[in-house]
């Protein structure tokens, strides 16, 4: 049975909005484009750029090496380096990250005057319909709690359909998004309009909304998709490792790390000693579409010597591994304990989780800052830390929202 939880109160709305005028242009996975883009690396002088770095951006984050060809290898350097030499500033950038992949380590290119005529990628437009007026929410809540009976009958198209009607009503209605999500996860087939509904749950950009998508990762309703590498993106969740690389010593620091999971709406990660390199810092290893949650956890390791080492999809079933290590003074005492587990501190840590879940283009943005350092260090890039405000009434709201939410079934 598939366990969902509904939001008792609306919260503030918008006004009708018809929801397949809005779209998002989000990356394909990498085996999706693999053989289009080996031709186009093939020929990069007869490519357009935003091709090539799209190409040249999923090879460097996603592809399986061992699976290559000599004929892919070469092809793949042939448009990496044609980037790197002739391409914009951004696109030089992803070239190296590519080419440090085959082996190939070129200094950073200096910077160049931009050219107008050059290609840009546009920003995608995000979801933000205007708010709604008093009598459009009320007929949205009708429709919500309609489609809502429906889907708790596993009538998912049905509920939908309803639902959908809800949303041109009161466009922000994050309880109608995340339910419309909800049940398109289920639908035979493509997932895209629950990606869809799910992004724009994202864009919404309140706490409520970032406190559903913590959600999403523990719903039943959701069991279909978690594996999903679009699922998790645009929801933070993950399966997770940590490696105790300084064995005793190093306990403390595991023990607040998995705290640390826990307080941010995670599964419990998993855990296994493993003495034979010892580390004085962490080393995080991920998978391209966690980029977001690591900005949010190098950050809460308190280590601003932390590595960040991308790893292809195949490499492990873990999304997220986190080699923990610190340095230990002359008693034989960890020097780090990891993420500070004090109750306030815990606090912000959620609350920097929900900016990354509501402006995750800006963590993805630290973490390539520090993937285009030589040493791939967080001090390297200055440090990642942002100021945060302590949670406020706002945003304790947001997580009682979501608490008090029952379930399909009851």
């Amino acid at each position: 049975m598939f366990h969902s939880r509904w939001p008792l109160a609306v919260t503030l709305g918008a006004a009708a909005f018809a929801i397949c005028s809005a779209h998002a242009a989000d990356r394909q996975p990498w085996k999706a484009i693999a053989v289009d883009c080996f031709a186009t690396f093939g020929a990069p002088d007869k490519a357009d750029e935003a091709k090539l770095l799209t190409c040249a951006d999923g090879f460097a984050a996603e592809a399986v090496l061992e699976a290559l060809t000599a004929a892919d290898k070469a092809n793949a350097e042939k448009g990496l380096r044609w980037l790197y030499d002739k391409g914009s500033d951004k696109s030089a950038k992803v070239a190296r990250l590519g080419l440090q992949r085959l082996g190939i380590n070129l200094p950073f290119r200096a910077a160049r005057p931009v050219d107008k005529g050059a290609m840009a990628q546009p920003e995608r437009q995000k979801y933000d319909p205007p708010e709604a007026k008093d009598a459009d929410k009320k007929a949205a809540e009708k429709f919500y709690k309609d489609g809502v009976a429906l889907l708790k009958k596993k009538k998912w198209k049905d509920g939908v359909a309803v639902l959908l009607k809800g949303l041109e009503k009161d466009g922000r209605s994050e309880k109608i998004l995340y339910n419309l999500g909800c049940g398109e996860c289920n639908f035979e087939g493509d997932k895209k309009a629950c990606w869809t509904h799910l992004q724009y749950l994202s864009d919404l950009g309140t706490d409520y909304a970032a406190e559903l998508l913590i959600k999403a990762r523990t719903d039943g309703d959701y069991e279909t998709v978690r594996e999903d590498s679009e699922f998790k993106r645009l929801t933070g969740y993950m399966r997770v490792q940590v490696i105790n690389t300084v064995g005793d010593v190093g306990d403390p620091g595991v023990d607040n790390i998995l705290k640390l999971f826990d307080k941010l709406g995670h599964k419990k990660p998993d855990k296994r000693d493993d003495e034979s390199s010892p580390q004085p810092s962490p080393t995080i290893q991920f998978k391209a579409y966690t980029k977001a949650q690591v900005a949010v956890i190098a950050e809460l390791l308190n280590d601003q010597n932390t590595k960040l080492e991308p790893i292809d999809n195949a490499a492990s079933k873990y999304d997220m591994v986190i080699r923990w290590g610190t340095q230990i003074d002359d008693k034989g005492k960890p020097i780090n304990l990891g993420p500070d587990t004090a109750d306030e501190a815990m606090a912000k840590a959620r609350q920097k989780q929900n900016k990354a879940l509501q402006q995750p283009e800006q963590a993805i943005g630290k973490v390539n800052k520090v993937l285009d350092t030589p040493n791939r260090v967080i001090s390297e890039a200055g440090k990642m830390k942002d100021r945060v405000l302590g949670v406020g009434d706002k945003a304790k709201g947001a997580v009682d929202k979501v608490k008090d939410i029952g379930s399909i079934g009851d």
